[in-house]
């Protein structure tokens, strides 16, 4: 009898067998990206998100070599995309040529080749009918990170790297920021999550799936909530809005964001009516409330879940009145009926002289206050300075701009006040500062290449995929509408969600059901391995230099002052342009006493970023160690000059 049960069992290759390897692959690209992404800060940290671009282009590399990639043949307005995202890549490698820092420019690019790579695998590995499997992915993994965000706020003991951000910036302690750990940025992800989970919940085969994704519907509402973030709130409007306005079948998404806004507004009422826990407070009243809120959170999306399977059930079945089957006439009397209300709207609450004031208050430095007051102040908080600096950089040089990554040295010294601040927060205008108008328009044209030639494919589509292709249409718009507002292009997670939503609106359309040949021919597959060799090369080199540096540091905090010399000096080797490993050396010296070469250092690295007021300070300090009066006073006044409102020279 054990013989026989032995001999019944499956083989582990039967079980092997019985995977649906596409279908998998499809959910580690989608879903394993934006939630690895998501809970590492948003990728934004260099070591996580250029490991993560040297592993996508070995795939790449590997794929191509053994003709596994691509599945599918890509069509011409795939190319197009993917050509213009490498000529915004190509074009900032080449500013390295006339850069202001060369380590800035070569981190930038690095970052921009990562996101190259995710759009041709995206593009390469999946398949026009994975459209629907790699939305649910995305969706599903936006939701994931919504869900652990709200989670840290209603328990912030379950996740003890939750106040990352409010230790440095303390007046942002109510807003949540975890785990992207900003505030507008995770926002901005659940903006881009919502018409995807929308679509899953009206769109999916399974009853079960659908239920299960309407009831993220309201936590991701009252996520967003908490984020306190003006611009992905509204960005969220927008998404939603355009998702149903392009969608087949509009009536059951409606019933269905119904139930789900009313969800929404329930818990976002009981968050506001408990102050400690709204305001990010670690007291005994927050977590109390928390547990409230916890308990309150669980019940309405399950309800809200259980909604959407009774909806789900009935349509299945049938059970659909016939007022509900709206024509497309009807659709469009409706929606020019709802465009004359608004404009009849606009009129009435005399909506010129309020945009026009709005204007005038974005355009002010001033904060716009604590609390949901926030959200109905237009103050743009320096945007609008930050803005005028990026237009006034481009006149310096309008074809190139100073290099990628460099508008932090411009706005110290050329900026109204002594914030720090790396980037524009304007992904457009800081193209535009940055790598000048060529840049601008290359990053443009990949943007409208998606949306134009997406939205395209979304009329065209058969009304069976029309709302598919909508959810991801809505999904690129929130963040390219996000993106003009923040530096939402610096968070990996956002533009890899944009990347792989955009794979699916480019390869689909009327007739892209059609399953083409895979493959390339072998000189083919030869120049993308080596394209994907460069790429890795080109992520690889700042990759090394940064990790090295931080191995410096971490040594000289442990006191062992040879070890961190010779990890500063390894740095240097690896990234010869780099102004950091030699500035890191410089204060290793310093600190063992060795002021002559310690000073050599701080010239090289003053060389290598003559516009960084840091690294001159630095050399000034050790020029007045040295005795040298003279010397130190000049870097003194070159690190002023620099930065002349920061208050380190208010003294």
């Amino acid at each position: 009898m054990e013989a026989a049960s032995t001999l019944s069992r499956p083989a582990p290759r039967e079980h092997l067998r019985g995977i649906d390897w596409n279908a998998l692959s499809v959910w580690l690209l989608g879903f394993g990206l934006i939630a690895y992404l998501g809970l590492k800060g948003g990728g934004y940290d260099p070591l996580v998100h250029d490991q993560v671009g040297i592993a996508v282009w070995w795939i790449l590399f590997a794929g191509m070599l053994i003709g596994a990639l691509p599945r599918g043949r890509a069509g011409t307005l795939a190319w197009c995309a993917l050509g213009l995202l490498a000529a915004f890549t190509v074009w900032t490698a080449i500013s390295l040529g006339w850069t202001e820092s060369t380590e800035k420019t070569a981190a930038d690019l690095a970052r921009i080749a990562t996101y190259l790579g995710v759009f041709a695998l995206a593009l390469f590995a999946c398949r026009p009918r994975d459209a629907g499997r790699l939305v649910a992915a995305v969706g599903s993994g936006i939701a994931f990170v919504a869900v652990i965000a709200l989670l840290s706020r209603l328990h912030p003991a379950w996740f003890p790297a939750g106040d990352q951000t409010a230790r440095f910036l303390a007046d942002s302690q109510e807003r949540l920021s975890y785990p992207l750990n900003y505030w507008n940025g995770l926002a901005a992800l659940v903006a881009v999550g919502l018409p995807l989970m929308l679509q899953v919940a009206t769109g999916a085969r399974s009853v079960a799936t659908r239920a299960l994704a309407a009831a993220t519907l309201p936590a991701m509402a009252l996520t967003i909530f908490f984020t306190l973030s003006r611009g992905g709130i509204a960005a969220a409007i927008v998404a939603l809005a355009l998702f149903v306005a392009f969608a087949s079948d509009r009536l059951p998404k409606l019933l269905t964001l119904g139930v789900a806004a009313g969800g929404g507004a329930i818990l976002i009422g009981g968050a506001v009516q408990r102050d400690d826990l709204r305001h990010g407070l670690l007291t005994t009243t927050a977590h109390h409330q928390g547990s409230e809120m916890l308990a309150m959170t669980i019940v309405v999306c399950a309800g809200v879940g259980l909604l959407q399977a009774g909806i789900s059930l009935a349509l299945l079945r049938g059970m659909r009145p016939r007022w509900a089957s709206v024509s497309r006439r009807h659709s469009a009397i409706a929606a020019l009926t709802a465009l004359v209300a608004i404009v009849i709207a606009a009129a009435a609450l005399n909506a010129p002289d309020r945009a026009s004031n709005a204007w005038s208050q974005f355009k002010q430095t001033s904060q716009p206050g604590g609390g949901i007051g926030r959200l109905g102040c237009f103050s743009g908080e320096s945007r609008y300075q930050l803005w005028s600096e990026a237009v006034k950089e481009n006149r310096t040089r309008p074809l190139t701009g100073t290099g990628s990554g460099t508008f932090q040295y411009w706005w110290a010294r050329n900026g109204t006040t002594g914030e720090a601040v790396i980037d524009t927060h304007s992904l457009y205008l800081q193209t535009l500062g940055e790598l000048g108008i060529v840049g601008l328009l290359l990053l443009s044209a990949f943007l409208l290449a998606i949306l134009l030639g997406g939205g395209r494919n979304v009329v065209r589509a058969e009304p069976g995929r029309r709302s598919l292709l909508a959810a991801a249409l809505a999904g690129c718009v929130a963040f390219c509408f996000t993106a003009a507002f923040d530096w939402m292009w610096q968070i990996p997670v956002l533009p890899v969600a944009l990347l792989l939503l955009a794979s699916i609106l480019i390869t689909s359309g009327s007739g892209s059901g059609r399953e083409r040949a895979p493959g390339f021919r072998l000189p083919a597959r030869i120049a993308i391995a080596a394209i994907a060799i460069a790429a890795i090369a080109a992520i690889a080199i700042p990759l090394s230099s940064e990790t090295l540096v931080r191995q410096s540091q971490a040594d000289a905090r442990a006191g062992n002052a040879a070890a961190a010399l010779a990890a500063a000096r390894s740095a240097q080797n690896a990234e010869p342009g780099a102004a950091s490993p030699r500035l890191q050396q410089a204060l290793v010296l310093e600190t063992a006493g060795e002021l002559r070469a310690a000073a050599v250092a701080a010239r090289a690295a003053t060389e290598r970023e003559s516009t960084n007021w840091q690294t001159w300070l630095v050399r000034s300090r050790i020029e007045a160690r040295r005795g040298q009066a003279r010397a130190a006073v000049r870097d003194y006044r070159r690190a002023k000059s620099l930065n002349p409102f920061s208050p380190v020279f208010a003294q």
